[in-house]
């Protein structure tokens, strides 16, 4: 049979961490069936000279589910060479689902995930059903492979209705809530995830369903697993940003132990009231690791700045006075933050130890963009300068800009010299660490405050060659995380398995600017930020992406457990 696709002379760096070694790829039906001299005649041949052939890379922590309905790339993702998507974790997923339940998950994801109400009304095809009725409407219809987990926020609500936002579950509702969990795993789901911090609050103003949830039930549910040969378990227990109190390690590890699964685990990122508890996870997962227990935190490379509008953003959401009035509907959010009174609450809870934790520094958050063109000189300052400019308080000079422009002023935080380079030995340190993986994108989530997707980019560009070689940095996000998941047939670049590669050029690797675009449902913004360098995206043997520009094939699989 005549071959598909053949791509020739370049550096095969096959994911599993070995030296690169030259060599020619050959493809038929969407497979590798050839590594090493190719000889035969194919329907396209590349030539490969002087680039990089790795495998496809795969993101393992995403909330793409949602945007696929509109948006099959799953950007910008793939546009940093990433080729397989792992979706529905935090315990979020709009499956399964009742028909008349479909709304309220929806506007669940909205407010923890950051999600356009207006996008997720105009753009969301799925009235509810199961799992699988959930994932059969994208076969065919993928530029990127897509497996999810089960969500315990959806399986909760499905069995308890309104009750699953207020109480404990009953043994009869766990065993219910399990048959959907085995029913989804038979169905295809890639395992199961839950979390529980607080600051997850639907649009209800209630704490989301998993919250409510004892250990038992998510013990009972994590179960489930044991039953089949493969899955994982994600989870963001209550205390993530402490490190992990004596409680929640001890759930994790007995997740680990009735489910017999690898358990994925949350970044590796300081918070300002908890600044060394990534390094307590850190140590937690070692320890458990040296115990034979396979926990997987993950490292992230990303930028931590995020942007911000009052019209709509969740980075106060842990003050309750600034949730309460910024959850609110207009006009009547507008006229909450013109109310002195209302203002001096919103100022002692941010002076509060609890504000400066959840908040951010006035002199570290400057105007990123305007829309009357009478603020423009706005751009590019700090908060402290307009509000010395103007003798009044931060506060003050904070809210009146927003309220200036309708509440769509763009703000941007950053870090301070000192910051950057502490964040810097977070990420070192937990890149040193063999279980630790590649994350997180938050891909398709808080799109209006952050943009992950180039964190493998930046990987490759800014931690290589030290502390990795780039045979190091391509397996912890290609081998490692379809290792970790068991994604058959993917992360490797071996005869047999599914042709997800990517030729890259490494002079011209670079991440480029991040940027507001208006591309979604309802006219609705996101940020995104692009990149350079990446020759050819090939997902099941077909180019998907050409020197950044979309072919129009859409070969993507549905990534089901078998």
């Amino acid at each position: 049979m005549p071959l598909d696709l053949v791509i020739r002379g370049g550096t095969v760096v096959d994911g599993t961490g070995l030296p690169g070694y030259t060599a020619d790829v050959a493809v038929r039906d969407g497979r590798i069936v050839k590594i090493g001299r190719v000889n035969e005649v194919a329907a396209r041949t590349i030539d490969a000279a002087g680039l990089a052939v790795t495998p496809g890379f795969i993101d393992v922590h995403t909330h793409y589910d949602v945007q696929l309905d509109w948006d099959p790339l799953a950007t910008p993702s793939s546009w940093h060479g990433t080729t397989s998507v792992i979706a529905g974790n935090c315990g979020f997923t709009l499956a399964p689902a009742k028909p008349a339940d479909v709304d309220w998950l929806a506007g669940m994801l909205s407010r923890v995930e950051g999600m356009s109400r207006k996008a997720l009304g105009e753009g969301l095809k799925f009235a509810g059903g199961s799992f699988a009725d959930y994932w059969r409407r994208f076969d065919g219809k993928l530029g990127v492979n897509v497996g999810s987990y089960v969500g315990h926020c959806a399986v909760r609500r499905f069995v308890m209705g309104d009750d699953a936002s207020s109480r404990t579950a009953t043994q009869d509702e766990i065993a219910a809530m399990q048959d959907l969990v085995r029913q989804a795993m038979r169905d295809g789901a890639l395992g199961f995830s839950t979390s529980q911090i607080p600051i997850h609050v639907g649009e209800d103003g209630r704490e989301v369903p998993s919250n409510h949830a004892s250990r038992d039930e998510i013990l009972a549910l994590s179960s489930v697993l044991a039953e089949f040969e493969r899955g994982a378990l994600e989870i963001i227990p209550r205390s993530f940003a402490s490190g992990y109190d004596d409680a929640d390690r001890q759930l994790v590890l007995d997740m680990y132990r009735v489910s017999g699964r690898p358990v994925e685990l949350n970044i590796l990122v300081p918070t300002p009231d908890n600044p060394m508890g990534w390094d307590l996870t850190l140590k937690f997962a070692k320890e458990a690791s040296a115990q034979g227990v396979r926990l997987h935190p993950q490292f992230t490379t990303n930028e931590l700045g995020l942007h911000l509008k009052l019209s709509d953003t969740f980075i106060f959401d842990e003050l309750p006075t600034w949730r309460s009035v910024l959850t609110l509907p207009e006009p009547e959010r507008s006229q909450r933050l013109r109310d002195p009174s209302v203002r001096t609450r919103l100022s002692a809870e941010f002076d509060s130890p609890k504000g400066r934790a959840a908040a951010f520094s006035w002199d570290l958050l400057e105007v990123e963009g305007v829309c009357d063109e009478k603020n423009r000189a706005w751009v590019g300052r700090t908060v402290t300068d307009i509000a010395a400019e103007r003798g009044v308080t931060p506060l003050d000079a904070f809210l009146d800009c927003a309220l200036a422009e309708n509440l769509e002023t763009q703000w941007q935080t950053g870090l301070n010299d000192i910051g950057r380079q502490f964040i810097a030995h977070v990420v070192r340190s937990g890149i040193k660490e063999p279980f630790v993986m590649a994350g997180s994108s938050d891909g398709g989530a808080h799109l209006s405050s952050f943009v992950g997707a180039d964190y493998t980019t930046r990987l490759m560009t800014e931690w290589v060659p030290d502390p990795l070689t780039f045979e190091q940095a391509i397996w912890r996000m290609t081998g490692m995380p379809a290792t970790v998941h068991a994604l058959d047939g993917r992360g490797f670049l071996r005869e047999g398995a599914w042709a997800d590669v990517l030729l890259l050029d490494r002079s011209l690797l670079k991440v480029g600017p991040t940027r507001l675009a208006r591309d979604f449902p309802a006219d609705t913004e996101r940020y995104v930020v692009d990149a350079e360098g990446y020759v050819a995206v090939i997902v099941n043997g077909t180019v998907v992406l050409e020197d950044g520009r979309h072919t129009g094939a859409l070969p993507g699989h549905v990534l089901r457990g078998a």
